[in-house]
C-alpha cells in the first residue's frame, strides 16, 4: 500500500495503473495455480495435524506443475494482448514468480493449520522492508516498473525458501514421500477446490483486467487508486477468518451448537468494524483522495465512494464462503462464484467499455452484493443460522449517525482530525445503543484460546 502511494505520487496515475495491472495478472494466476490447495490443506490439517507431511507434499506437487504449465500458457498467450512495451516486459518477468508465488501460499496454510502464523509474520516483515525500501530507492533514482517487478520476483523466491526452512525446523519435519494412489485420490478431490480457485481468480479484480484491455492505464491508475483504499479493509476480515478458520472446521465435527456461536461472533466483530469504515470513507472520500495520493487524483473520489459499499460486503463474505467449506460444501462455493463472475464479466465489458473507471466501481459493488446474498442463501440452506441483520444493525445506526455528525466538517477539518472525532462519535453511539454486549469479551478470550 505504501509503495503504491509513492508510485502514485511519482509516477502518476499512469505508473499507478501499469503497476496495479501487472499485480492483478500475476495474483489472477497464481490464485488459479494454486488449485485451492490451501483451503484444502488448512481443512484437513485443522482436523489432523499429523497428515501433514502427506497433503503438503502431494499437493505442492499438483500446484507446482499447474503453475509452471500456466505460467507458460501465459507467455505464449501474452503477445496476442498487444500491451505496450513496458507492460509486456513487466508481465514477461512476474511469470517468473508464478511458482513461488504458489508454493508460498500452500506453505502459509501450514502456519494457519498449525496456528503459527508468527514465523509467515517474520517472513513477510523482512519481505516487504526489503521490497519497499530497494522499490523506492529504485523510484527516486528514476527507474521504472519493470525494475520493481523484478525486485518483486526475487523477494518471492527468498520468502518461499525461508517458509521451508521455518516449516522444516518449528513447524513439521518434511518429506519428499511421493504416493502416487494418493496423489490420484487427491487430485479428484482438489477438482472442485480447482474450479473455486479458478473463478476465485477471475472473481477477485476481473474490472481490472478489462480496463487494461479496453481503457487506459491512467483509468487503471484512477480505479486502482480507490480500490487501495477498500481493499486496506479487506485484510482485517482475511486475518480473522483465516484464524478462525480451522477452529471452525473442528466445531463443525464437534456440533453446530458451538460452530453457531462462533459464526455469531464472527459476524458481529467483522460488522463492527467494517459498516463505521465504509460510512467514513463515503463521507470523507474527497479528503482521503487528497491525502493519500495528493493532486490529480480526483477522479478516484466517486469510484471510492461507490466500492465502500464492498467493505462490509468483503467481511460476510469472508465468514460465509469458509462456513460453507467447513461443512464441506464447496461445490455451493463454486456455483455462486461462477454465476456472479460470468455477470461481472459481461457487466464490466459493457459499463467499462462506455464509462471506464467509473464503470468498473458500479459493477464491482453490485456483483459483491449479488456474491454475499447467493452465499448467504445457500448457508442457511444448508442449516447454518445466520443473524446478521439482528448482529449488525445496531452498529450500521451508529455508523449512520457518526456520518451524519462529521459530514459538515469534512470541508473544514483536514482528514486527520477528521479520523479521531469519527472513531469516538462512533465508539460513543455503539456505547449508547448497547452494541456490545457483557459477554463479549469473555467470547474473544475463549476464541483465541482456541485458535491458539
Amino acid at each position: 500500500m505504501l509503495l503504491a502511494f509513492f508510485i502514485a505520487r511519482i509516477l502518476h496515475a499512469t505508473g499507478l495503473g501499469l503497476y496495479t495491472a501487472v499485480i492483478v495478472y500475476y495474483e489472477l494466476i497464481v490464485i488459479a495455480a494454486e488449485t485451492g490447495s490451501t483451503t484444502l490443506l488448512v481443512r484437513e490439517i485443522g482436523k489432523d495435524r499429523s497428515k501433514t507431511n502427506t497433503y503438503f507434499t502431494h499437493l505442492c506437487l499438483i500446484a507446482l506443475v499447474v503453475s509452471a504449465v500456466l505460467a507458460a500458457l501465459f507467455l505464449g498467450f501474452l503477445p496476442l494482448l498487444r500491451f505496450n512495451a513496458e507492460m509486456t516486459t513487466s508481465l514477461r518477468v512476474i511469470a517468473l514468480a508464478v511458482v513461488p508465488g504458489v508454493l508460498k501460499t500452500i506453505q502459509e496454510g501450514v502456519f494457519i493449520a498449525h496456528q503459527r502464523l508468527e514465523f509467515a509474520t517474520y517472513t513477510t516483515l523482512i519481505a516487504a522492508m526489503a521490497y519497499g525500501g530497494l522499490s523506492l530507492l529504485l523510484l527516486f533514482h528514476g527507474y521504472g516498473i519493470t525494475s520493481l517487478i523484478v525486485v518483486f520476483v526475487v523477494v518471492q523466491y527468498i520468502m518461499m525458501v525461508l517458509y521451508v526452512y521455518f516449516i522444516n525446523k518449528y513447524v513439521a519435519a518434511l518429506r519428499w514421500e511421493v504416493d502416487f494412489s494418493f496423489l490420484i485420490q487427491l487430485g479428484r478431490e482438489v477438482r472442485t477446490f480447482a474450479a473455486l480457485a479458478i473463478f476465485a481468480g477471475l472473481f477477485s479484480r476481473p474490472e481490472i483486467v478489462i480496463l487494461s484491455l479496453v481503457s487506459t492505464a491512467a483509468q487503471v491508475g484512477f480505479y486502482s487508486a480507490a480500490l487501495r483504499v477498500v481493499n486496506v479493509w479487506q485484510l482485517f476480515p482475511q486475518i480473522y477468518m483465516m484464524n478462525v478458520f480451522p477452529v471452525l472446521s473442528q466445531t463443525y465435527l464437534a456440533g453446530d451448537a458451538e460452530a453457531l456461536r462462533i459464526l455469531d461472533r464472527s459476524i458481529k466483530y467483522l460488522l463492527a468494524l467494517s459498516l463505521p469504515v465504509m460510512v467514513g470513507v463515503v463521507v470523507a472520500a474527497d479528503p482521503i483522495v487528497r491525502a493519500l495520493y495528493g493532486p490529480g487524483f480526483q477522479a478516484s473520489v466517486i469510484p471510492l465512494r461507490l466500492l465502500a459499499v464492498s467493505i462490509p460486503l468483503q467481511a460476510l463474505s469472508a465468514v460465509l464462503w469458509r462456513v460453507l467449506v467447513a461443512r464441506g460444501q464447496q461445490s455451493l462455493v463454486l456455483r455462486a462464484l461462477a454465476a456472479n463472475t460470468l455477470a461481472e464479466l459481461v457487466g464490466g465489458y459493457f459499463l467499462i467499455s462506455a464509462w471506464a473507471s467509473l464503470g468498473a466501481s458500479i459493477i464491482s459493488p453490485f456483483i459483491f452484493v449479488s456474491y454475499v446474498v447467493v452465499l448467504a442463501l445457500y448457508a442457511r440452506r444448508d442449516g447454518a443460522k445466520l443473524r446478521i441483520t439482528a448482529l449488525g444493525w445496531r452498529f450500521a445506526v451508529a455508523s449512520l449517525a457518526m456520518g451524519a455528525l462529521i459530514l459538515p466538517l469534512t470541508r473544514h477539518l483536514t482528514l486527520w482530525s477528521l479520523v479521531p472525532l469519527a472513531a469516538t462519535a462512533y465508539l460513543g453511539l455503539a456505547f449508547v445503543l448497547r452494541a456490545f454486549s457483557p459477554n463479549d469479551s469473555a467470547s474473544r478470550q475463549d476464541l483465541a484460546a482456541r485458535s491458539a
